[in-house]
C-alpha cells in the first residue's frame, strides 16, 4: 500500500516515523476518518474544518490545505486501486530531538495521510440490527477533539466484540448516577416515540455524521432535543440509533438485557443521510 508522510509517497512498509515523534511517545497528535465513495470523499471539509480547529487548540500547525489533502487522497487511490475505501489523516505536533514532556513552541508537524480498503462489516448488521453493551467512559477531558491518545477506546472496544457486540455504549457517573456520553467510535441518539433525543456536546465527540443527521431530521420534520441522557432512563426509548463515518445510521436492536425496536425513525434518517451524501459528493 502506497501512504503519503510528511510531502512524500512511500510504501506502506517503509521506515517512515521517526522513534521520537511525540504522536508515538505521547499521542500528542489527532487524526480523522474520512469515508471514500464513488471517487470521492464524504464531507471532507467538515472533517477538515474539524481537525483545524483541534490543531489551533492544541497549537499543532496545520500543514496543508484542503486542497492539497484533497490532490493527495485522490493520487492514493489510484495508485491502490480503489474508488471505495476509507481516507485516513493523521497530524502530530512532530519530532523531539530527545523524549521531553516539555514541548517547545516552534515544531515541525507530522502528517500522514492514508487511503485504504473499508474495514470490513458484516451486512447483516443493517437488516438485522446491531447490539451492544454498556461500558463506563475512562476518557480524558479533551474528548471534543479526535486525539489519538485512544487506548481507552480501543480497551472499550475490544471488550464489547469478545462478548459479541458490536459497539460500547460509555457512560461517566455524576452524583451516583450514570449519563450516557458516546461509543468507543461511534455517536448515539434515541427515539421516545416523540422526538429524537442526543447527548449534548458536553466533552464528547462532535460527530460530522452525528451533526448531519440531525440536521437531515430536523429538515424531514422530527423534532430533536439535545441534551444529558441518563442510562437509567433507556428502558423508555422506542430506539436507539448509532452513528458513524462507517455504521452511518444504524439502529441498535439490544443494549445488554434491553431489546428495542428497529424502527421506522432509523430507517428513515439513513435514507435521508443517503440522499444528503450522494447530493453533496464534492472533493
Amino acid at each position: 500500500m502506497y501512504i503519503f508522510v510528511n510531502g512524500k509517497i512511500v510504501d506502506s512498509e517503509s521506515p517512515a516515523i521517526r522513534v521520537f515523534d511525540r504522536g508515538m511517545v505521547f499521542g500528542d497528535g489527532l487524526y480523522d476518518v474520512i469515508k471514500f465513495q464513488d471517487g470521492k470523499f464524504v464531507f471532507l471539509e467538515d472533517h477538515i474544518e474539524r481537525m483545524k480547529k483541534s490543531a489551533n487548540f492544541f497549537g499543532i500547525k496545520f500543514p496543508y490545505t484542503l486542497d492539497e489533502i484533497c490532490s493527495i487522497g485522490h493520487k492514493l487511490a489510484v495508485m491502490n486501486n480503489l474508488k471505495e475505501g476509507e481516507l485516513y489523516l493523521q497530524l502530530t505536533r512532530g519530532v523531539d530531538v530527545i523524549r521531553d514532556h516539555v514541548f517547545e513552541d516552534d515544531y515541525d508537524p507530522t502528517f500522514v495521510e492514508i487511503v485504504q480498503p473499508v474495514r470490513k462489516m458484516d451486512p447483516s448488521i443493517w437488516t438485522e440490527g446491531g447490539k451492544i453493551l454498556t461500558y463506563p467512559d475512562l476518557r480524558h477531558q479533551f474528548c471534543e477533539h479526535k486525539t489519538t491518545d485512544l487506548l481507552p477506546n480501543v480497551i472499550a472496544k475490544k471488550y464489547v466484540r469478545s462478548k459479541g457486540a458490536y459497539e460500547a455504549l460509555m457512560f461517566r457517573e455524576e452524583n451516583g448516577r450514570k449519563y450516557i456520553t458516546e461509543g468507543a467510535s461511534s455517536s448515539y441518539i434515541f427515539f421516545d416515540g416523540e422526538k429524537i433525543i442526543a447527548p449534548k456536546i458536553e466533552n464528547i465527540l462532535p460527530g460530522i455524521t452525528r451533526s448531519k443527521v440531525l440536521s437531515v431530521a430536523r429538515e424531514i420534520g422530527i423534532v430533536v432535543v439535545e441534551r444529558r441522557i441518563w442510562l437509567d432512563e433507556l428502558p423508555n426509548m422506542k430506539e436507539v440509533i448509532l452513528l458513524s463515518t462507517l455504521s452511518r445510521v444504524l439502529s441498535i436492536v439490544k443494549v445488554d438485557g434491553m431489546e428495542f425496536e428497529k424502527g421506522e425513525i432509523a430507517k428513515a434518517l439513513d435514507k435521508a443521510f443517503k440522499d444528503l451524501v450522494i447530493s453533496t459528493l464534492v472533493y
